[in-house]
């Protein structure tokens, strides 16, 4: 191999070198976000509800507050549709639907339909409140705020809860069906640590027998209750 040679695999080798170690920027991408997010206790649990579209024409969110003894406030937001129906115009204005199509599912009659219910959790200036927003497509969010608690027992005042999601096995009209607990951490005299200890998704099966009942001196359950 002559020197030419060798200078021209070298000189190849640098510019390989040197691109390798380039650092360009980029388009942030939503996981980006995300990560952002959850550093700082912002968190959202979406729920598919389109197949309720034939059995159910609104909801109301239920927020459900208790400590270790039990439970002992509800409060009831509603006003949310699931869909809204064409026949709900008049009858001028269900021509120009049909004949435009303007409708999220014209076939079945649906003007408008709902196909997701989003639980979000945004931490604000005070340590003591949580804002939850419950929001479905085609409505707009409605806050709300939960009242947070020190975890009793702990040597210093510190609030920290956690959200664990539900995964719902059964659906009826009418029922309660939880989709979100949001937690107090509990003090561990023995560990002399703050604990939350659990599943990482309930079912209302594991509920009956989960820690996080047992031990959190203070939690939410966030749910809804469907209707015709």
């Amino acid at each position: 191999m002559n020197k030419r040679t060798i200078f021209t695999a070298l000189y190849a080798l640098i510019a390989l070198t040197g691109q390798a170690q380039e650092i360009k920027r980029v388009t942030t991408k939503p996981e980006n976000f995300i990560e952002h997010m959850n550093m700082y206790g912002y968190k959202v649990f979406t729920y598919d509800i389109s197949s309720l579209r034939d059995v159910a024409s609104g909801f109301t969110i239920v927020i459900r507050e208790y400590d270790k003894f039990g439970m002992i406030d509800e409060k009831k937001l509603e006003g949310f549709k699931t869909c809204t129906m064409i026949s709900d115009f008049d009858e001028e204005d269900q021509r120009v639907i049909y004949a435009k199509k303007n409708g999220d599912d014209v076939e079945r009659g649906i003007y408008r339909l709902s196909k997701t219910l989003s639980i979000g959790f945004s931490p604000v200036q005070s340590d003591s409140i949580e804002l939850v927003t419950i929001r479905s497509e085609r409505h707009d969010g409605s806050p709300y705020s939960l009242t947070l608690k020190p975890i009793p027992g702990a040597p210093q005042m510190v609030f920290r809860y956690e959200k664990i999601p539900y995964q719902p096995t059964a659906f009826e009209l009418n029922t309660f069906v939880p989709l979100v607990l949001y937690g107090s951490f509990w003090w561990d005299r023995k560990t002399q640590t703050r604990r939350f200890c659990g599943e990482i998704e309930l079912t209302e099966e594991k509920a009956k027998t989960n820690n996080y009942f047992k031990n959190s001196p203070h939690y939410y359950i966030i749910g809804a209750i469907f209707h015709k």
